[in-house]
């Protein structure tokens, strides 16, 4: 939901043709607001730059591109880094782009034409705010503030820790919600940070709510082991959690998922104690780790 330091997995990311945080900002202020609707992964080890999604009604999933694509060229130019990639892919005018991309060890070639970046957020139910972050698109004014106000808070705590650090907890068999917590200012402050598609998400609850209560239990000046001890369970179980979006509260009642399934519902698996895309072929996990 939202892209910025603290919340991303330590990938390098690429939504809608340009490189979550490194390159979001610096693209709109260029001018370069044309692109064709995929998001990009690359690494520093050398390894090739791959498609890790693709939108839905882009012109990117109309070509036939899918996620764990490796894109071989550009326009002709051979892609040796993620930045090359996303400036590449992306335009200040809508004209088409000609991709060499392989796909298990076979190369193909397709030209997609680009798309304004609005219109490849308005089809998937999103906007962007102007410090970068993608949210939906039904966001209020007032949510909106109190998004922006908490992403600052964020950005700018000092004292910041968090629970279930990349989204899921260190012990996978756990049951728990399907996201991780940042807390600080001693630990009266206590948010929801990364929030995966599990069982909160779908019950709408989303990043940056204030967490009032868990199972009636105040979570506010816990350590981060408390936190996830509160937030998991060993085995299936209810929760209710209160939260908080500005002076909007609001109470869910969920079943925890086990976090095997919800990584496995995000495209994610567990390889050598790393979370590697489930896309990933096996001669390149090594790029995820």
């Amino acid at each position: 939901m939202l892209c910025m330091n603290r919340i991303t997995r330590g990938l390098k990311l690429s939504f809608l043709g340009l490189s979550a945080v490194a390159l979001l900002q610096p693209a709109q202020q260029t001018g370069r607001k044309y692109g064709i609707g995929i998001s990009l992964t690359g690494s520093e080890k050398g390894c090739p730059v791959f498609v890790s999604g693709v939108r839905k009604n882009s012109p990117a999933a109309q070509s036939g591109i899918r996620a764990g694509d490796l894109v071989v060229s550009v326009d002709g130019n051979a892609i040796k880094t993620l930045q090359e990639a996303a400036q590449l892919t992306t335009s200040t005018s809508a004209s088409p782009v000609r991709l060499e991309m392989a796909r298990e060890d076979e190369v193909y070639s397709v030209t997609v034409q680009r798309e304004e970046f609005t219109t490849l957020l308005r089809n998937n139910g999103l906007k962007m705010l102007a410090n970068g972050a993608l949210v939906d698109a039904n966001l209020t004014e007032t949510e909106t503030k109190y998004f922006l106000s908490v992403s600052s808070a964020v950005e700018n705590a000092k004292d910041i820790s968090t629970a279930f650090p990349g989204h899921y907890p260190a012990n996978k068999e756990l049951y728990y919600p399907g996201f991780e917590v940042f807390t600080w200012d001693a630990g009266t402050k206590v948010v929801v940070g990364g929030i995966e598609d599990g069982p909160a998400f779908r019950e709408g609850i989303r990043w940056g709510d204030r967490i009032v209560a868990v199972n009636g239990v105040d979570p506010r000046k816990k350590t981060v082991m408390e936190l996830e001890s509160l937030l998991s369970s060993p085995k299936p179980t209810s929760m209710s959690i209160v939260v908080k979006r500005g002076n909007l509260k609001k109470t869910v009642t969920l079943e925890l998922a086990k976090a095997t399934d919800v990584l496995r519902d995000n495209r994610w698996q567990v390889v050598s104690g790393n979370l590697v895309p489930l896309w990933a072929p096996q001669k390149y996990r090594h790029c995820f780790e």
